[in-house]
């Protein structure tokens, strides 16, 4: 199993964003993917994401699977590429979870 991990840190030091990820043989699993509320909405996620994605296939995977719930983003992953193959409705209170998988290559 090799880490995938990133972190974004800007010009004071501080950490601003990230993701927590890993990949086993060609399957690369995204964890968690943060951005602090601050810097939301300016392409960072979409800029952690890719740089994960690379990484992995640099690394030799050729998927990358994450789940996420209704009350976080999913038509985030959705506008970067990501197929929903599985759902559970509902799982915490009334929302979903949502299982996504992308090819890399």
């Amino acid at each position: 199993m090799e880490d995938l991990s990133l972190a974004v840190i800007n010009e004071v030091g501080q950490v601003i964003g990230g993701c927590d990820a890993f990949r086993m043989g060609e399957l690369a699993m995204l964890d968690v993917l943060w951005v602090a509320e601050e810097h939301r909405g300016a392409g960072l996620g979409g800029y952690i994401l890719r740089q994960l994605e690379e990484k992995a296939l640099w690394q030799g995977a050729k998927r990358m699977e994450l789940n996420t719930f209704g009350f976080q983003a999913p038509g985030f992953y959705e506008k970067l590429g990501y197929r929903r193959f599985g759902a559970i409705e509902p799982a915490v209170g009334t929302y979903g979870h949502y299982f996504y998988v992308k090819d890399l290559t």
